[in-house]
Parts: C-alpha cells; structure tokens; sequence
C-alpha cells in the first residue's frame, strides 16, 4: 500500500485535478467488479461515510448549499426518489447532522 499511496502523491503533484478524476473513472469498474452486489449499497455508504466530510473541509455554508442546489437535480435524475423514506432517514430535524461541525 505505501507503494500505491506514494505513486498517487506523484500522480497528484504532477497531473491537473480532472485528469486524476478521469484517471480514477477509468479504473473504476475495475474496482466496482471486485465488490459483490450484494455489497454494493453497504460499500459506497461506507465511502460516504468515511469521505465525504474531506471533501467538504473547506467549503463554507453557502458553498455546500450551492454544491448541494447543484447536485440535487443530478441526484433526482439517479435516485427512485417515489421509493425514498425520509421520515426514516431523517426522523427528527436535527438528526443526521454532527455535533460540533461547523458549516
């Protein structure tokens, strides 16, 4: 892995930042074959969870409401939403949201 992890230091010094991102769709489905289907949902949560906030480290407020503005309509286009519970996935207002976070 430190091979790997120092060869990615190279690749992101030297490369644009698109270029590593299609790079990086390139491989994949590479990627993607290796995980059962089963695991599908389980794996890109686990991504979600474990990555997303080094995403948005920088970003104030008013960015994330306007990645989020941005993303929504691809997200409407992707998702089943008639198939979604939000009373489930947000059942009270402020849950969801981590404590101390400040946006």
């Amino acid at each position: 892995m430190k091979w790997a992890l120092w060869f990615g230091g190279i690749l992101a010094r030297r490369l644009p930042p698109q270029t590593m991102i299609d790079l990086a769709m390139k491989i994949w489905p590479q990627v993607w074959e290796r995980i059962p289907q089963d695991q599908h949902v389980v794996f890109l949560k686990s991504v979600a969870e474990k990555h997303l906030s080094e995403f948005l480290t920088d970003m104030s407020r008013e960015e994330r409401a306007a990645l989020m503005n941005g993303l929504l309509p691809l997200i409407a286009r992707e998702f089943p939403l008639a198939e979604l519970d939000f009373l489930t996935a947000f059942p009270t207002p402020d849950s969801g949201y981590r404590e101390g976070v400040r946006i």
